[in-house]
């Protein structure tokens, strides 16, 4: 994969296309192969860990709230002026 690479950074452009264009269009060929290469690796659906999960929407809810609550108790037991 690595000499694809280095061929394709390597290869002339073609008469007629902008540079970015072509650099773009090699780019997303290294990148495909770089998917395939990885799917033969590991397939989808294979793989038995899992990213951590974070805290439900309700957890966060009810901390937002918790915390909310917590600053209107505060602010009405500060003495007023």
């Amino acid at each position: 994969m690595a000499t694809l690479a280095r061929e394709l950074s390597s290869a002339a452009l073609p008469d007629g296309y902008v540079a970015s264009r072509a650099h773009l269009v090699s780019l997303a060929e290294a990148t495909r192969n770089l998917i395939e290469a990885v799917c033969r690796v590991n397939p989808v659906g294979s793989s038995p860990t899992r990213l951590p999960v974070g805290p439900s929407r309700n957890t966060v809810r009810l901390l937002v709230f918790a915390v909310a609550l917590a600053t209107l108790i505060l602010a009405a037991s500060v003495p007023r002026p």
